[in-house]
């Protein structure tokens, strides 16, 4: 049976007819995409094959190179999911955010004897950081940005990821242009932030071969920054 559903979906997923039905139904099912997450974690679902297997580990030793290289002591998410993949981090300090309550849930459950961990709910509605509370010398964008199907909430989504770092954010998604099919919405995000980001630059991307299927690194920094000291 499962397979058969499998094969339904691909056939449907893979023409235009197809997929206006599969992005029909999911309007029908989810108010936004916000919520889509969190029934798919309350229904016990992960985050993902991106945050198992060969790909996490491809991501940790990515990340936790970077942070010892770059000295980074601080770093931020947004978008920490269920937590499997910060299992394989390895940061001195580090904030979670996610949309979704069960998500956060589990993270805290699972770190719950780690100090160097904390975790908050993130609902862009409500996140208003004047006095800087959120900020980092790393922020995280994981496997997120072609999860967030409406443009208002992607536009703010990336103000308050850029504007919680102190010097460094990598990003980790396709960048190009892609219809949108069910939960999944495919943009062209370095165009938009080379027009919308005056503070930091790209200094290095990190393309993928392997493992497959596997997004590029997206590594920028604060064009005034300054160490302290």
């Amino acid at each position: 049976m499962k397979k058969l559903k499998w094969f339904l979906y691909k056939s449907l997923f893979n023409n235009n007819v197809g997929k206006f039905i599969l992005n029909a139904k999911f309007k029908t099912r989810y108010r936004s995409a916000a919520d889509y997450w969190e029934k798919r974690y309350q229904k016990e679902g992960t985050s993902g094959t991106g945050s198992y297997g060969t790909l996490a580990m491809y991501k940790a030793g990515v990340l936790n190179k970077f942070v010892v290289e770059n000295n980074v002591t601080t770093v931020i998410e947004f978008g920490c999911g269920d937590g499997n993949q910060l299992q394989q981090f390895e940061f001195p300090s580090y904030i979670g955010l996610d949309v979704s309550l069960t998500a956060i849930e589990k993270c805290i459950d699972i770190f719950k004897n780690d100090s160097t961990k904390s975790f908050f709910i993130y609902d862009h509605r409500g996140f208003v950081d004047n006095l800087k509370t959120f900020k980092a010398g790393l922020a995280l964008s994981l496997d997120v940005l072609y999860h967030l199907l409406e443009d208002d909430v992607f536009e703010v989504y990336m103000k308050h990821l850029f504007s919680s770092s102190t010097r460094f954010v990598i990003i980790y998604a396709w960048d190009i242009d892609g219809q949108k099919s069910q939960h999944v919405k495919y943009r062209k995000f370095t165009v938009w932030i080379e027009k919308n980001i005056q503070d930091f630059h790209l200094i290095q991307t990190i393309e993928n071969k392997d493992p497959q299927p596997a997004c590029d690194f997206f590594i920028y920094e604060m064009q005034k920054f300054t160490p302290e000291g």
